[in-house]
């Protein structure tokens, strides 16, 4: 948490956040909703930091400059300003965590519910954004609780499950508004529901008053989030600029996988980043809990192999789960990083949880040496990358240093990098840099002196003072370095060489070349136009 500078995402919703508490307006972020804002911005607040100056006139920053100037240029220190906030963040992967086991072990049992948690708390992504201050993992969480919420109050109709339902959503839609997924999730759970029982008119009548009660509840919720808008038509607009962005493709923001770009990115992104974000012994895990499940089948479901069963199955919900999220995701043009899939993840790891908790009973001691051998495996591979767990890549890629090669952007560099930088440059008595980042804190805020070099926001250009020597080394941001969003493809000979250093698995240190170019950023069209709604 404290090894790391603040990612791309992270610094903007702490600088808006923080904003929002001091101006009472949380406007300068338009297409996600408010709460985390809320959540991050509070306790960075309460330490009454500086701002930036603002238009006499009301009219709302960019939020790109904001963050910049509230982070570099208005007095405050960026590594004591992401503490609290990351804080908030390690409560959500705990909550995760704890959520994860006690669902489990309310159906499943003991042995499943520890399976489950092991694997949720020690996947590198939950490691990863457990400690960086954003929406994402929130959201999983969120998610998470929701889905198994729908699922109670289907099954059981009741006010009180309605309302702790309705209450569930619209949390999760004031965290993301992805969250909207839960609405085809919601409606296979009461098909199914219903499709397993045919002509229970007093269960109908008893989802139609839940129904009712949850959708005033989300409602009464919504609007205690968006301060008092009954109308919501600020969740309205951003709404429809996350979907709109969801399916518009990356016309000025391509997506990368393997080395290759696409401007509408690929279906199978996501199932291919699976492989290389999880560790190996989490898939072969799951190929002993599908062949537990195909062996204890008719045990899943009371005894019983009838489908109207087989629809109430306890499974249901993490099933029903993992079918929506995952089609959303092999649907989506938004493949810019794995961290969209985390709402998924969970469910997996109950899924493979109660398969591995089925099959522990059964196993002789040799067999289940084995089993608690690859959750060993699973831990310590995912461990090993600490405190980098952004950067994590699993066995299929050995090449840890090498990790551009595979993805870029925030399934592998999110800026997170800044604090490597200014390590190896005290420890080597470097005093300036040639630098190219991915990052939308600038690099001056964490004490880095630096002559700028193209890089995804065009940094400042700071001059080599009379009569000194030009620096000798150059450190360029994996993501930069493998050319994506870089007019030219500026570092493509780069590619070719073995650098001198890499720092935290992200950032590329290579001899200074007199031909490096020392200005330009992005794409023409700007980093405002690039980023879209959602990056």
């Amino acid at each position: 948490m404290r090894h790391t500078s603040s990612t791309f995402d992270e610094a903007i919703t702490i600088a808006a956040g923080t904003r929002g508490f001091a101006t009472g307006r949380f406007d300068i972020v338009n297409d996600h909703p408010p709460l985390m804002e809320y959540l991050y911005g509070l306790p960075v607040y309460l330490t009454h930091p500086s701002f930036p100056p603002e238009a006499a006139d009301g009219t709302p920053p960019d939020r790109y400059a904001y963050t910049a100037a509230f982070f570099a240029r208005s007095g405050n220190d960026p590594e004591y300003m992401a503490v609290p906030a990351r804080l908030i963040a390690v409560i959500c992967a705990a909550l995760l965590g704890l959520a994860v086991f006690l669902e489990t072990h309310r159906v499943f049992g003991p042995h499943a519910a520890l399976f489950a948690v092991i694997l949720c708390a020690f996947l590198p992504d939950v490691l990863a954004h457990g400690g960086v201050a954003y929406n994402d993992l929130p959201l999983a969480f969120c998610c998470f609780c929701t889905l198994f919420a729908m699922d109670d109050v289907v099954r059981e109709p009741s006010a009180g499950r309605a309302a702790r339902a309705g209450v569930w959503v619209a949390i999760s839609m004031g965290v993301k508004f992805s969250a909207v997924t839960l609405a085809p999730a919601a409606a296979l759970l009461l098909g199914a529901e219903a499709l397993a029982r045919p002509g229970d008119r007093r269960w109908r009548k008893q989802v139609l008053r839940a129904v009712a009660i949850g959708e005033l509840g989300a409602y009464l919720v919504a609007v205690a989030i968006y301060r008092g808008d009954y109308s919501l038509a600020e969740m309205v607009r951003g709404l429809g600029l996350t979907l709109k962005h969801a399916t518009a493709g990356h016309d000025a923001a391509p997506a990368y996988l393997l080395g290759h770009t696409s401007p509408r990115g690929w279906w199978y992104f996501f199932p291919v980043a699976f492989v290389f974000k999880t560790p190996a012994a989490l898939h072969l895990l799951m190929l002993a809990a599908l062949l537990s499940t195909v062996h204890h089948r008719p045990a899943w479901l009371g005894g019983t192999t009838s489908w109207r069963q087989r629809l109430r199955s306890p499974l249901r919900a993490p099933v029903v789960g993992s079918v929506v999220f995952g089609g959303s995701l092999l649907a989506s043009g938004l493949d810019i990083g794995f961290r969209y899939a985390l709402p998924l993840l969970p469910l997996l790891c109950v899924l493979v949880g109660v398969g591995l908790g089925r099959l522990w009973p059964g196993l002789r001691p040799r067999a289940r040496a084995g089993v608690v051998a690859l959750c060993g495996w699973y831990v310590v591979s995912s461990l090993s990358y600490y405190p980098h767990f952004l950067a994590y890549l699993s066995e299929y890629w050995p090449w840890r240093d090498a990790g551009y090669r595979v993805l870029v952007d925030s399934s592998l560099d999110w800026g997170q990098g800044l604090l490597e930088v200014r390590t190896f440059m005290r420890k080597n008595g470097i005093p300036r840099v040639y630098l190219s980042y991915f990052g939308s804190v600038l690099p001056e805020a964490y004490g880095i002196d630096y002559v700028a070099l193209p890089s995804f926001f065009e940094l400042p250009r700071h001059g080599i003072p009379p009569g000194e020597s030009p620096p000798s080394l150059a450190i360029i941001s994996a993501t930069n370095l493998a050319g994506v969003y870089l007019e030219g493809d500026p570092f493509a000979s780069l590619r070719e060489e073995r650098p001198l250093a890499v720092l935290g698995h992200t950032m590329y240190v290579y001899p200074a070349r007199r031909e490096h170019p020392t200005s330009g950023s992005g794409p023409p069209d700007g980093p405002a136009a690039k980023t879209g709604s959602e990056r």
